[in-house]
């Protein structure tokens, strides 16, 4: 049966929920006003993008988001978002909010409604080329919105048509098999690529689909369909509609048994064919020379010789019998490597960057604020301008983090002992705070992590860059940024872990006691870029050979990695790198790295079925910023292992949210998610 889910979202409900959206100039209120609202081209393409609303808005990379209950970072307690219910196991059927399940489908049901008033009125003024591109663009946000439902609540209602207000509660269907699910979304995927731009345009369509951008999520759905929860490991394995509901060929079964090599195979041509499309229309990982122009063009100084940040980077162990000017060039080259990785996430296709494939425009915060450091600088009324300095880094996540070298550096014979790593790195000077943990890594770290002792800019304090004191809560104090722990200066905006994250924030923003934010601007927020492509490509292969033994999928596997790795600055992967550490687990690491932040972190730990390890209690680990919660403590009291502030628990319910109580009673065919 074809319905439209949840009739609570008549049209005038659909119009309210997109009031706000940037696209939406006139929405169907109701339905007499149908035809207004498709009067002309531009109501009409008002309405279509419309439909692109929830995209932004329920972004998973916002990190109050639920996608932030992981191990990537911490925030104070008190903030008490959605990602602390998750984080905390306090989630359940009836504080969960309908803003996800009820908003989403919301939307897709407007999306339906456009659809079936396109071809009710058909209007003249669209030529058959238009009406092919909006049925193109329908399709592939339905799709999207899908695999956000699939992925948020499990195996999920599939709804084909706009549903009447008058349906029936007993008329809604039931959950559809997750394998049924995805291959609603691929066919649906499949369906909208040929009448779909090449890529996105830089104009009010912005953020709309592109073929490359549906290449892209369909690699995204295999590969997640074809990974250990959804293929033949999932912990409910026995999950059913309990009689219900049935799934056309699949019966009340809600989930697979077995394992199937096939999904990987066919997620690996679904990133093959991801990365010849994304190539086809132009897209490519940035690579320095860009990134240079770019730094150039916003007067940014990359070397630290030239007032860039400091790096804490020893390239000769003995200087008196290397050559010198050889360790220049290789900290000149070192340098650029962490411009670029910082200019990727904070640059945008007007400037050279090619390497976005779906994003969205968004003053929304993605962590900016909250993730920048306190008391940065103080303004001409006498107040002190920075951040929140709340979101955290783990210790777990920092030490994940290559060494120049290419390893993690419990992995690195080069690097420190790990009994030295929270001893000082003996650097002398002004940076005597930096511990042996935070020198000699690889240049992602330099350009994502904050940490104590290090460069915050190179621009944010009238033109230079300002030294990080996460000890030291005394404002303005030996022109640093002191953002250590102080209750009575800041009672919710505390650092949990010692460390802060710089992705997103351009190393342009230029604060000025006069003008707090010159050069400060939002970027794109990329949904899909190249990077992750490679790393879905790469992690296909790995399983495929980890099942077969296949050495050529082995070769392809590290292929790929090292498009990532080379471009980072980080030395290529060989065979020989796989003898001690599997090829799994090197994609497995090199995804952790090279996603940081950008919310795949939530999604990868439960279809790897890493939660328990990464996300049970006492796991989380961070530098004594706060748990003891001294007021400047010692370097001794600081660099301390311990366990991150907050009640975390792990429960396999929390692989999937619940449905709203309320939802299961609109719907009697509907089943709660395992636990709930």
């Amino acid at each position: 049966m074809k319905l439209g889910y949840n009739k609570i979202f008549t049209v005038a409900a659909s119009a309210l929920m997109l009031a706000s959206c940037d696209f939406l100039d006139v929405a169907p209120a109701q339905r007499a006003t149908m035809n207004d609202a498709m009067k002309n081209k531009a109501s009409t393409e008002s309405w279509l993008y419309g439909n692109f609303d929830q995209v932004k808005s329920k972004s998973p990379i916002a990190h109050n988001a639920y996608e932030g209950s992981t191990d990537e970072f911490t925030e104070p307690r008190i903030w008490d978002y959605n990602n602390h219910k998750m984080a905390f196991g306090t989630l359940n059927a009836t504080n969960v909010g309908d803003t996800y399940f009820r908003h989403i489908y919301g939307q897709i049901s407007n999306c339906h409604l456009f659809l079936r008033e396109l071809e009710r009125q058909n209007p003249a003024f669209l030529t058959e080329q238009d009406k092919a591109l909006y049925r193109a663009q329908m399709k592939f946000v339905k799709a999207y919105y899908y695999f956000r439902i699939l992925n948020l609540f499990g195996p999920c209602p599939i709804i084909d048509e706009f549903v009447e207000p008058s349906t029936t509660k007993d008329q809604f269907p039931g959950r559809s098999h997750y394998d049924y699910c995805v291959n609603y979304i691929c066919n649906l995927l499949d369906e909208a690529y040929p009448d779909l731009p090449g890529e996105y345009a830089l104009d009010n369509t912005y953020g709309a689909g592109s073929k490359t951008a549906c290449k892209a999520l369909k690699s995204r759905v295999l590969l997640y369909a074809a990974s250990p929860l959804w293929n033949g490991q999932a912990p409910w394995a026995n999950w059913t509609n309990e009689g219900k509901f049935e799934t056309p060929g699949y019966g009340d079964q809600l989930v697979s048994k077995t394992f199937d090599l096939n999904k990987w195979i066919s997620a690996k041509q679904a990133a093959e064919e991801a990365i010849a499309t994304a190539k086809q229309f132009g897209r490519e990982l940035m690579q320095i020379e860009t990134a240079l122009t770019m730094a150039s063009q916003m007067q940014i100084p990359v070397q630290p010789k030239d007032g860039g940040n400091y790096l804490p980077v020893l390239f000769s162990d003995d200087p008196a019998t290397e050559d010198v000017n050889e360790a220049e060039v290789e900290m000149e080259k070192f340098a650029n490597h962490v411009m670029l990785m910082r200019l990727v996430m904070a640059s945008d296709e007007t400037m050279g960057n090619k390497e976005l494939i779906w994003t969205y425009h968004s003053s929304a915060d993605v962590g900016l604020a909250e993730a920048k450091p306190r008391n940065v600088i103080e303004n001409s009324s006498g107040q002190w301008v920075g951040g929140w300095s709340g979101l955290s880094p783990t210790l777990n996540i920092v030490e994940q983090f290559y060494t120049k070298d290419g390893k993690r550096p419990v992995e690195d014979p080069n690097f420190a002992e790990e009994s030295e790593w929270l001893k000082s790195a003996g650097l002398g000077g002004d940076r005597s705070d930096i511990i042996k943990l935070n020198a000699n890594r690889e240049p992602r770290f330099y350009a994502w992590i904050h940490f104590d002792g290090c460069d915050v800019g190179p621009l944010i304090n009238n033109g230079k860059p300002i030294r990080l004191d996460l000890k030291s809560s005394d404002r303005g104090k030996d022109g640093a940024c002191n953002s250590g722990y102080n209750y009575s200066q800041a009672n919710r905006d505390l650092n949990q872990s010692g460390y802060l994250s710089d992705k997103f924030f351009s190393p342009a923003v230029r604060w000025t006691s006069s003008s707090y934010s010159t050069n400060q601007r939002t970027y794109p927020v990329a949904l899909f870029r190249m990077a992750e492509l490679y790393l879905n490509m790469a992690e296909c292969c790995a399983e495929i050979y980890m099942n077969n033994g296949d050495e050529a999928e082995l070769e392809a596997a590290l292929a790929n990695l090292n498009e990532i790795r080379r471009r980072a600055g980080v030395p290529e992967l060989t065979k020989d790198d796989c003898n001690d550490k599997s090829i799994r687990e090197w994609v497995r690491n090199e995804r952790t790295i090279e996603l940081f932040m950008e919310g795949h972190r939530y999604y990868d730990l439960r279809r790897w079925l890493k939660c328990e390890e990464h996300l049970a209690q006492g796991v989380r680990e961070g530098l004594d910023a706060f748990v003891s919660k001294r007021v400047n403590p010692t370097f001794e009291q600081f660099n301390k292992r311990v366990k991150v502030d907050g009640d975390f628990v792990w429960n396999n319910r929390m692989y999937l949210l619940p449905i709203q109580s309320q939802e299961l009673y609109s719907n009697p065919q509907m089943v709660q998610a395992p636990g709930y």
